[in-house]
């Protein structure tokens, strides 16, 4: 108790001290000097004081704002990450001008009327995994067995459509069957048909008089009224010929332009012209082969026979001289 009161005294009394000097300093200035060699004394060590706690008091201000520091940096994160998403998307926007400018030039040199659309799924709900759909439908003028192409060639035909989506059975399907010729051989016609997934297709030639070569690329031949297939369109290139088998019929093994599992921007050809110049949509069409023509010039010399023509075989024959007719 002596000690509590003990103090309670001391502080009492320290606080009136100041006071007191706090009044006399501003009445009468006469403890100016005292304050100046107070600040003389004690302000190095204040400046001391001061450069310790200064980081110090940093920290704890910086922890206060902690919390915003999280934010802004997390703010950050979420706009890498969308810049990196616009970067993707644009990505994506140049592969799909890409395959479009593809199949535009497809349909501007063949005068294909056709309807772009984009793949939305994988498998057309027929149990196969070889259809897609695509968002196109009878409201954009598509119908039942009609062309699909991209700019690479025949992607298959359409099976089912409706009002704004369409059901395409791919190329590569094991019942997909078209009529084919190889290029630069226009009466060379026969068939191409699917194998599966990520397997080449296999041509049929109904000729035995033309043997298929490796490299050899195959069009479609086209149908009556263009349905389902029009003509011309790039079907792929072979590479593995079968031996003949005795049959009436050589078969040889197609790798197609079309990578089924890429597709994505298709196009549905709904109009063809009547004709279409024959392999004018491959990618490389092949050159004609040119025909040579010899042709020999004869000269005459006035007043002398033309040279007699050399014998086929069996040596050369003395030239008969003209009989002279006899006087009477």
């Amino acid at each position: 108790m002596r000690s509590s009161r003990r103090g309670r005294l001391v502080l009492t009394i320290l606080l009136l001290a100041a006071f007191t000097l706090i009044t006399l300093d501003y009445r009468s200035g006469t403890l100016n000097g005292v304050r100046n060699v107070a600040e003389d004394v004690f302000g190095p060590i204040e400046d001391v004081v001061d450069d310790v706690t200064h980081p110090i008091g940093s920290w704890f201000s910086s922890v206060g704002h902690l919390g915003s520091y999280k934010h802004q940096n997390q703010q950050l994160k979420n706009e890498i990450a969308k810049l990196q998403s616009q970067l993707h998307l644009t990505a994506l926007q140049q592969q799909e001008l890409h395959q479009l400018q593809g199949i535009f030039k497809l349909a501007s040199i063949a005068q294909y009327r056709v309807v772009a659309s984009r793949v939305t799924a994988f498998g057309g709900g027929l149990g196969s995994d070889q259809t897609v759909t695509i968002d196109r439908g009878s409201a954009n003028g598509i119908a039942v067995n009609e062309t699909v192409i991209d700019g690479d060639g025949l992607v298959g035909r359409t099976i089912t459509v409706g009002r704004n989506t369409s059901t395409v059975l791919l190329a590569d399907d094991p019942t997909f069957a078209a009529g084919a010729r190889l290029s630069a051989k226009q009466l060379e016609a026969g068939k191409v048909q699917g194998n599966g997934v990520n397997q080449p297709m296999t041509l049929t030639l109904y000729s035995t008089t033309v043997r298929p070569q490796v490299n050899e690329d195959v069009v479609t031949l086209g149908d009556q009224n263009n349905t389902p297939f029009v003509p011309e369109v790039p079907i792929g290139q072979i590479t593995k010929v079968s031996p003949p088998n005795g049959g009436l019929a050589q078969s040889a093994t197609v790798k197609p332009f079309v990578d089924f599992n890429a597709i994505d921007v298709v196009a549905v050809v709904t109009h063809a012209p009547s004709s279409v110049k024959h392999d004018s949509l491959l990618p490389h069409p092949p050159k004609p082969t040119p025909t040579v023509t010899v042709t020999t010039t004869v000269t005459a010399t006035p007043g002398q026979p033309p040279p007699s023509s050399p014998p086929a075989s069996g040596g050369s024959s003395p030239a008969v001289p003209p009989s002279k007719s006899s006087s009477p």
